[in-house]
């Protein structure tokens, strides 16, 4: 074969490469993963803000959460009457990571309460945990991941599940009521589940006041 022939058969070659490049670029763009849109925030927009409570985690599941709140009513009174949870404030609850005054004149007195998570609702956490690698040594948390613990945008804190609401877990409830439901007729039973931020853990949890009346019934049946 002649060079003239070679040189012939390589132009054409190369002409065919050169016209099947955008082709080929193409099918490669095409089979690299579509990078996954970001998650967006609870639409919150058929609710009303109501408040906030800090208290622990009795017991929680998928569908709700019983919480124990901690009100503080003066020494001398003898009335155990249950205080509306959506007057609950920094003033009249104890919240074990704020600035709880001495209070002389004042003790302790504990209710619990059922709130119901609706589709919106999210677990959060205010501060993550350590983490700790295969040696269970301390390491940072990688830019990355910190990012998707992050997410959904608009929303506070960081990523967590119903399954850490475990009891003694201390948590923020952020509340809402329906729109529907006017202030003045709204009960107990309106507040839905906002956020449940973590704050932290009690080393000792609270037991469900429930299943103790229970056992005291049977006892005495």
């Amino acid at each position: 074969m002649s060079n003239r022939i070679v040189r012939t058969v390589c132009t054409v070659a190369l002409g065919y490469t050169l016209a099947l490049m955008p082709e080929l670029c193409a099918d490669e763009k095409d089979t690299k993963p579509a990078k996954a849109p970001p998650a967006k925030a609870p639409d919150w927009s058929k609710y009303t803000t109501v408040g906030e409570v800090v208290g622990e985690i009795v017991k929680a599941d998928e569908s709700k959460l019983t919480l124990r709140v901690t009100w503080y009513v003066p020494q001398n009174g003898n009335n155990n009457k249950r205080p509306p949870l959506h007057q609950a404030n920094g003033n009249n609850v104890r919240n074990p990571y704020g600035q709880n005054k001495n209070r002389p004149n004042s003790k302790e007195q504990h209710h619990d309460y059922e709130l119901e998570f609706v589709p919106e609702s999210l677990v959060r956490m205010k501060t993550l945990p350590p983490k700790l690698d295969e040696n269970g040594k301390r390491v940072d948390y990688t830019q990355k991941e910190i990012d998707a613990l992050r997410t959904p945008d608009g929303v506070p804190s960081y990523a967590a599940s119903v399954a850490d609401l475990t009891p003694g877990t201390i948590v923020d409830v952020r509340m809402v009521r329906d729109k529907s439901i006017p202030a003045a007729k709204m009960t107990e039973g309106d507040l839905r589940v906002k956020y449940a931020i973590i704050l932290g853990k009690d080393p000792n949890p609270p037991k469900d006041d429930k299943k103790d009346d229970k056992k005291k019934k049977d006892k005495k049946n």
